[in-house]
């Protein structure tokens, strides 16, 4: 059997479990005290539950990311790389297309150059 208490409100006997007054709803301190801690007992549970997730989720999310970025830097080279070496080539072409205007103005053929070449 449970012990009863008497509200200090209206005067009601009641049992001592109840966190408040089934007649007025004045709340017992003791009782009102022991359903807060319950509370805040099932939410500290809850966040160690998801603390460990939330941790895991951060961690694949920032590896993903590292990976993404390192992708997108390894693309960026390639094509900075491939734009310098297009243009290199580009004025390759544009010294021997004037060494060739050159040397045709001079009048001068390819041919007449590896003939001096193999007299050598």
């Amino acid at each position: 059997m449970s012990k009863k208490i008497i509200c200090s409100s209206c005067g009601a006997e009641y049992e001592e479990h109840l966190v408040r007054c089934p007649y007025c709803g004045t709340a017992t301190l003791n009782a009102e005290e022991n359903e807060y801690m319950g509370k805040l007992e099932d939410v500290r549970k809850d966040l160690e539950d998801y603390s460990g997730e939330g941790e895991k989720q951060v961690k694949s999310k920032v590896g993903k990311t590292i990976i993404i970025v390192i992708l997108v830097m390894i693309i960026i080279a390639a094509l900075i790389l491939g734009s310098i070496f297009l243009d290199w080539l580009g004025r390759q072409r544009d010294k021997n297309n004037r060494k060739d205007e050159f040397l045709n103005n001079q009048g001068i053929t390819t041919s007449m150059l590896e003939e001096t070449y193999y007299e050598m």
